[in-house]
């Protein structure tokens, strides 16, 4: 017979080496395999569509349980499709890893990050006020901004990216799909006002979720600068 024993399987059977014991460790790391690909989007690395509705609706729940807040932000590379026609669908997957990774590297830990689908990355933000995602989402836009990628030729191509952010805590009444459709809302109302910039739900930011008077500061000079723009354009 064979037990388990921390992370490894021995036999009882004293004196005897289990035969089963390999095929059992090999099985183990096949399905570790298995499960970590049915929640990965193989282009990017990020969690996929699936891992992300799981993960929000665990998330919600545990806002409601603990009354810790709960941000989502929702991004979408800016005028993708005409990168794509224009330098090809092999760039275009570079691009996309190369958000990606950029995206992943300015959250914590803690942090979900997943491809939503096409050119769109969603991030859960648990135990996150909405004025401090907002600042989480200028960090991605400003760190994608700068990204560089190089043609075939060398030549380097640059990609901005819009992102809206809305926020849920334990006195709202929401789903997830309405808070999907929050943040959905502010990332059009981002690229309806002229692309590569962040819009936040204001509705959203209520005293409850604790936030500073440095974070709310830093949210209002942010929206009037996104009415400012709106208003010239």
């Amino acid at each position: 017979m064979v037990e388990r024993t921390g992370d490894s399987s021995v036999c009882r059977v004293a004196g005897e080496d289990c035969r089963y014991q390999s095929e059992l460790l090999q099985l183990r790391q096949e399905v570790e395999q298995l499960t970590e690909q049915a929640r990965t989007d193989a282009l990017t690395g990020l969690f996929n569509f699936r891992h992300f509705n799981e993960t929000l609706n665990h998330e919600m729940e545990r806002v409601r349980r603990s009354g810790q807040p709960l941000a989502l932000v929702i991004g979408d590379i800016d005028h993708f499709k005409r990168f794509n026609d224009t330098h090809g669908h092999e760039m275009g997957n570079r691009l996309l890893q190369s958000v990606a990774g950029t995206v992943d590297r300015q959250l914590r830990k803690l942090d979900i990050a997943c491809r939503y689908g096409g050119e769109e990355f969603a991030v859960i933000l648990p135990g996150t006020p909405l004025g401090q995602a907002s600042k989480v989402a200028e960090r991605i836009r400003a760190a994608v901004e700068s990204l560089m990628l190089g043609d075939e030729a060398g030549q380097p191509l640059q990609v901005t990216m819009s992102l809206g952010v809305a926020g849920f805590v334990a006195s709202q009444t929401c789903t997830p799909s309405r808070l999907i459709d929050a943040a959905d809302a502010e990332l059009y109302s981002a690229k309806a006002a002229g692309r590569n910039r962040v819009s936040t739900a204001r509705e959203k930011l209520t005293a409850d979720q604790s936030v500073t008077n440095e974070e709310k500061s830093a949210l209002f000079a942010l929206l009037r600068d996104d009415d400012s723009q709106t208003n010239r354009e």
